[in-house]
């Protein structure tokens, strides 16, 4: 109590700062700012998620005083036993020599070693029981996570909690309503869950390969996963005879059709003002995947015709996710494509209606794909 008390006015600091930043990068900036002022020796601050369906820990947000690679990565959490030790029994973790673990074979260890980082604390973000994921804080002095120091980022763990779960669950509220809707109008989307899982992995593994060239942030590729998913949400609006055809559409039912990316534009921008998520971090890219992951690199897309670079990049992402998935998955009309022939259409399709570098994304990671389409097959495969 007495520890809290001295940190009274910190705490004040904390959610001040907290308030002035709308994304989690800002946060974890002001965080570690503040931090440094009472413990100079913090050097990174990173907050890692959970993924539970593929059961991976993914970087998500993080602020350091000169760059590393500790960025744009995942483990899967099975297979690394001590943070499993550390969620399950709901400890944090200090390290105050890092060399112990020289001989270890994580590669979260040797990239920890490789930024000239000697000690860390892991404290796992936990909220009724549910893991969220782990906040990371490294120093390259040894010896340095006191009882006062784990004390201080103890509380900021459970504020980065709250924070984590506040937009976690406005998002999830947002897709189950999407969901509630479907069900409500009596569509009967051909496109499944597992579908959606897919591109939406696909999307992320896009992201990943392209970020340095894109510049795109750990948190930007976060919020690419997360929405993903959404981009047909216009598709509600597409009567069933239409949406649900066995054969080939006319032009004016394909022109019909065409018009779900429009009217998911509406639709998203009225749900984001009734459930008030107008500050929802990259929102904005929300709204642009759902708008125009049907636009072409050579101005033949829709609705609005842009071409190239006027394309969004989490637009384009979205599109070759998208696009060989439905390649690759079966449908009433057609047969699921094999991986090489939709490898080669999207090679052919390279820089003419696809962004090069997302084809190039997909197609120089074989095996990763392979795995995404093996860990999400459809229920009747």
């Amino acid at each position: 109590m007495d520890m809290i008390r001295n940190n009274k006015a910190q705490e004040i600091d904390v959610s001040s700062y907290l308030e002035h930043h709308s994304d989690l990068q800002g946060k974890i900036h002001e965080i570690r700012k503040d931090l440094s002022k009472s413990f100079p020796f913090i050097n990174r601050v990173a907050i890692a998620l959970y993924d539970v369906e593929r059961d991976v820990i993914k970087t998500h947000a993080f602020d350091e005083d000169r760059p590393s690679d500790l960025h744009n990565y995942e483990a899967i959490l099975s297979e690394c036993s001590s943070l499993q030790h550390l969620a399950s029994c709901a400890q944090e973790r200090v390290v105050n020599d890092i060399s112990i673990f020289d001989h270890s074979s994580h590669t979260h260890t040797a990239l920890v070693r490789q930024a000239g980082y000697l000690s860390s604390l892991t404290i796992p973000l936990l909220l009724e029981g549910q893991l969220l994921g782990f906040l990371f804080v490294n120093s390259r002095t040894k010896n340095v996570f006191t009882e006062e120091v784990v004390q201080r980022l103890r509380l900021l763990s459970m504020v980065i909690t709250l924070l984590l779960h506040r937009d976690t669950a406005r998002i999830n509220v947002l897709k189950s309503t999407i969901e509630s809707m479907k069900i409500i109008s009596s569509h009967r989307d051909p496109e499944t869950g597992e579908h959606l899982q897919r591109m939406a992995s696909y999307s992320l593994l896009i992201a990943r390969e392209i970020a340095d060239i894109y510049e795109l942030s750990d948190l930007f590729i976060s919020y690419i996963y997360l929405y993903a998913p959404m981009h047909d949400l216009g598709k509600l609006a597409v009567p069933d005879h239409i949406l649900l055809k066995n054969g080939s559409l006319t032009d004016k039912e394909f022109s019909v059709m065409q018009g779900h990316t429009a009217s998911g534009d509406d639709l998203i921008k009225k749900l984001i003002e009734v459930y008030k998520l107008s500050d929802l971090p990259f929102i904005s890219s929300l709204i642009t995947i759902v708008r125009s992951h049907h636009e072409k690199i050579d101005g033949t897309g829709y609705p609005d015709h842009l071409t190239a670079h006027q394309i969004e990049i989490e637009a384009r992402i979205v599109a070759v996710a998208d696009i060989f998935d439905a390649l690759t998955s079966e449908r009433p009309y057609k047969k699921a494509w094999t991986i090489d022939d939709a490898f080669a259409e999207l090679k052919r399709l390279s820089g003419i209606k696809l962004d090069s570098d997302c084809v190039n994304a997909l197609l120089n990671n074989r095996s990763k794909v392979l795995k995404i389409m093996d860990s999400f097959k459809d229920a009747c495969d």
